[in-house]
C-alpha cells in the first residue's frame, strides 16, 4: 500500500534540514540506538539531503553523496509509522534521480541486513561481506546504470 499525498523534496532550508534530522534521530538512535556522534557527521555538510512529507508530515529522509565515479547513498529513514507505504521507495527513487541528472550511473550504499529485500526490489545487489556500521550489520549494495 502506497500513502497518498506523498513528496519529497530535495532539502534547501533550515527547517527541512531540521525535520530530516529529527527523522533521522528518531529512527537511528531512539529506535535503534545508534549515538549521535555515530549518526551525524561530516558527510552530512557535504551532502545531498531529501525529505518526504505525506501532506506537511515530515515522514522519511535520506542523502547522497557524490564521489568521483559513483554516489553513494545513506541515511535511509523511514519513521515507524509510515513504513511499508512507498515512503522509502519514494525517497530512494528522489536521490537515484538527483544523480542521474548529475551523470551519475554508478550507485552504492551501505544497507542494513534486515532492509537488503527493499535495495534488491530496486536494482541493488550485494557486493560485499557483512560488515558492522554503528553496532548493526550491514552489506555493502551497488547498482549501475547504463546509458
Amino acid at each position: 500500500m502506497t500513502a497518498t499525498g506523498i513528496s519529497v523534496r530535495t532539502i534547501t532550508t533550515p527547517s527541512e534540514r531540521e525535520a530530516a534530522f529529527d527523522v533521522r534521530r528518531r529512527v537511528f538512535q531512539e529506535e535503534q540506538g545508534v549515538s549521535a556522534e555515530e549518526e551525524f557527521d561530516d558527510d552530512d555538510d557535504r551532502a545531498l539531503h531529501a525529505l518526504a512529507l505525506v501532506g506537511d508530515t515530515p515522514a522519511g529522509t535520506g542523502r547522497i553523496l557524490f564521489q568521483p565515479g559513483y554516489a553513494k547513498i545513506g541515511r535511509m529513514a523511514v519513521l515507524k509509522a509510515w513504513r511499508r507505504h512507498g515512503i522509502g521507495r519514494a525517497v530512494l527513487n528522489h536521490l537515484i534521480a538527483l544523480a542521474r541528472a548529475r551523470g551519475v550511473g554508478h550507485f552504492v550504499l551501505h544497507a542494513q541486513v534486515h532492509a537488503i529485500p527493499f535495495y534488491a526490489a530496486a536494482g541493488f545487489t550485494v557486493a560485499g561481506d557483512e560488515f558492522q556500521e554503528a553496532g548493526i550489520p550491514h552489506r555493502r549494495m551497488e547498482r549501475t546504470f547504463t546509458g
